[in-house]
C-alpha cells in the first residue's frame, strides 16, 4: 500500500495544474491576516455608539404617560439604567485597558457586569407584558430571550476564564477564527473541486498500473487518489493558516486562544474556548472534506468532464437549500451537515426549524455515508472499461 500511495503521490504531483492550485491555496491562505486587515470591520466600541442611541431614541418613541404607574415607572428607570451602562461599556472599549479602568474602579464598573445588568433589566422588560408600549419595545429595542440568555452565558463564560472583552476585531485569535470559518465554509470546497475534479488521467483508462507491477482496481486507485488529494489539501491548507497566524501576530495585538466561542449542542447555546473551537471545526471539516473527495474524483472518473463534473458537485453543495422550500422530515439527513459552521453555531438547526441538528451526528452520518459510496461505485468501477492488453511491466535493464 504505501508503495501504491507513493506511486500515485509522484503522478498528482507531477501535473502542473496541480501544483499551481496548491501553491496558490497556500499563499492565499498564508496571506489571509494581511487580506483581512484591508477590510473595514466595526469595532465594537462603534456598534455600543449605535446602541447608546438606540437606547436614547426608545424614550422619544414612547409617550410620556404611557411612564406613569408604578409599572411605567420601573420600565423608565430600566431603560435609563440601560443607557448608562451602554455609555460605560463603550467608554471602557475606547480605553483599551481590560473590563474596567485602572484607578476609576469605583466610577466606571467592571465591563461584564454592567453587561449582566443590561441583561437581566431586558429580561424584566421582556416580561412587562402589561406596558402599555410593550409592542413597541418588543420590536424595536429589546433582544430575543434566547440572545439576552447567550448574551449572559458569554460574560459567565468570559468571567470563568478570566479574560478582558475584546476589543480588537484584528487581533490574531479573532483573525485565526474568521480564516477557519470562511476556509471551511467556502474555500475548502472550492479547492476540492478544481482538484479533484480535473484528475481523470489516463492511468485510469488505460490501467498503467499495470506497467509498474501494481495492477490494482479502479475501486483501489480510487480511494488512494482521493486521499492523497485530502491529505495535500489540507497540509496546504495547515501550512497556510499557520503561517497567516504567525504574520498576524507582528501587526496586531495577540487575542487569546481561550476566547470563548458559541457552540450549539442539547438545544441550547454553550461557549467553548477557541482553541477547542478550532479543532472540533477542523476535524469536522476534515469529515466532509474527505466524503467529497470520493464524490468528486469519482464522479470524474465517471463523467470525465471537468465542467459537467464541478457542475454537479455545485449542485450538492447548494443541496441544503432544498429544504428551506421542502419541509424536512428528520435532523438526520446528511444534507444538513455540508455547512459545518452553521451546525456549530446552531444556525442550521435555527433555520431548518430542527432543534436536533447537532454537531456530533455529523461522523455517524458520514460513516453512513461512506459506506453508501463504496457501494455505489464499487458498481460504476465495474462498468468503466479499461485497456490492459499489450501492457507489460517495465523491466530496467
Amino acid at each position: 500500500m504505501k508503495r501504491v500511495l507513493k506511486w500515485n503521490g509522484r503522478l498528482i504531483l507531477r501535473d502542473w495544474k496541480t501544483r499551481l492550485l496548491l501553491i496558490g491555496f497556500f499563499l492565499f491562505l498564508g496571506t489571509f491576516s494581511l487580506l483581512y486587515r484591508q477590510q473595514n470591520v466595526t469595532l465594537p466600541e462603534t456598534q455600543l455608539r449605535s446602541e447608546y442611541s438606540e437606547a436614547h431614541n426608545i424614550f422619544r418613541l414612547i409617550p410620556d404617560a404611557h411612564f406613569d404607574g408604578e409599572l411605567g415607572e420601573e420600565v423608565e428607570r430600566r431603560l435609563g439604567r440601560n443607557s448608562t451602562l451602554i455609555g460605560l461599556n463603550r467608554y471602557i472599549l475606547i480605553q483599551r485597558e481590560g473590563n474596567t479602568i485602572e484607578g476609576l474602579e469605583d466610577v466606571v464598573s467592571d465591563y461584564l457586569d454592567n453587561g449582566r445588568d443590561m441583561a437581566e433589566n431586558n429580561l424584566f422588560l421582556l416580561e412587562a407584558t402589561d406596558f402599555e408600549s410593550y409592542d413597541l419595545l418588543t420590536s424595536v429595542y429589546l433582544p430575543s430571550r434566547t440572545e439576552i440568555e447567550q448574551q449572559l452565558a458569554f460574560y459567565n463564560a468570559l468571567e470563568e476564564s478570566g479574560l478582558p472583552i475584546e476589543w480588537n476585531p484584528y487581533a490574531s485569535s479573532q483573525i485565526l477564527q474568521q480564516q477557519l470559518e470562511l476556509f471551511v465554509s467556502v474555500v475548502l470546497f472550492i479547492a476540492m473541486a478544481l482538484l479533484a475534479g480535473d484528475h481523470f488521467t489516463k492511468d485510469q483508462e488505460n490501467n498503467y498500473s499495470v506497467t509498474q507491477g501494481l495492477p490494482l482496481p479502479m475501486k483501489t486507485q480510487w480511494r488512494g487518489r482521493s486521499f492523497l488529494l485530502w491529505l495535500m489539501t489540507w497540509l496546504a491548507a495547515l501550512l497556510g493558516i499557520g503561517v497567516s497566524y504567525g504574520l498576524s501576530l507582528f501587526f496586531e495585538t495577540t487575542g487569546s486562544l481561550n476566547y470563548p466561542v458559541e457552540l450549539y449542542v442539547s438545544q441550547a447555546v454553550t461557549y467553548i474556548p477557541l482553541w477547542q473551537y478550532g479543532l472540533l471545526l477542523t476535524g469536522l471539516g476534515m469529515v466532509v472534506s474527505y466524503l467529497f473527495l470520493l464524490i468528486i474524483t469519482g464522479l470524474s472518473w465517471m463523467i470525465r468532464n471537468i465542467y459537467l463534473t464541478l457542475f454537479i458537485v455545485a449542485g450538492l453543495a447548494f443541496l441544503p437549500m432544498i429544504w428551506t422550500i421542502l419541509d424536512p422530515l428528520t435532523s438526520w439527513q446528511p444534507s444538513f451537515y455540508i455547512e459545518v459552521v452553521s451546525v456549530l453555531s446552531g444556525e442550521s438547526a435555527l433555520q431548518f426549524d430542527l432543534p436536533g441538528i447537532v454537531y456530533w451526528k455529523l461522523p455517524i452520518l458520514a460513516l453512513g455515508v461512506w459506506l453508501v459510496l463504496e457501494g455505489i461505485f464499487h458498481v460504476i468501477f465495474k462498468r468503466i472499461p479499461t485497456r490492459r492488453s499489450g501492457l507489460k511491466r517495465r523491466v530496467i535493464e
